[in-house]
């Protein structure tokens, strides 16, 4: 059973397969600098997702993140049905320079106020913060939250941030639904 909770991914090329740099540059390279991002979507999404289990910086409320690719947007509304298998976040480019470098973003979730509570662990989050590191200027990138067990399914305000150093650069509001079947 696949156990992706929170989504994140960048489309760039993967650091992997880069080959070893052999000479020193003499003097320091500028450091990134990251202006804004750029929305191009908010809603719910369908992809393929990979997941791993959380890493330092990383919570989640299942304690595992997960990766996106080939996403596609199937709804641009803010309204989220609650049921196992819904994706839902913000698609954006991020916009600075130089392209291509390497950036850290932030995903800030806040649940809606009863919080989620894992089954599993007894543990109750009333927010989640995501380190997102290479994260690549000039990619198009998609930051969310994807619903693996019907106990994440939290009805109510969810509200995504994601910010960059001490600085928020985009926040949305999302309203999920009681599930089908489950009296509130």
């Amino acid at each position: 059973m696949r156990t992706l909770s929170l989504i994140w991914l960048f489309i760039a090329a993967a650091a992997g397969s880069a080959a070893a740099q052999t000479t020193v540059p003499t003097t320091a390279e500028p450091a990134a600098t990251l202006d804004s991002l750029t929305i191009t979507n908010v809603g719910t999404y369908i992809g393929q997702s990979t997941s791993a289990p959380a890493q330092a910086g990383q919570q989640s409320p299942t304690h595992t993140v997960g990766t996106l690719s080939d996403w596609r947007f199937v709804s641009d509304s803010s309204n989220v049905n609650g049921k196992v298998g819904t994706q839902f976040g913000i698609e954006f480019r991020i916009d600075g320079a130089p392209a291509d470098d390497n950036v850290t973003l932030y995903l800030v979730l806040s649940f809606p106020p009863q919080g989620i509570r894992n089954p599993n662990t007894g543990e109750t989050l009333h927010s989640a913060t995501i380190a997102l590191p290479n994260m690549k200027i000039g990619s198009r990138c998609v930051a969310g939250y994807g619903f693996d067990n019907a106990w994440e399914i939290v009805p109510g305000e969810w509200t995504e941030k994601i910010s960059y150093r001490d600085r928020t650069l985009v926040e949305r509001t999302f309203r999920v639904s009681t599930p089908e079947g489950i009296a509130q």
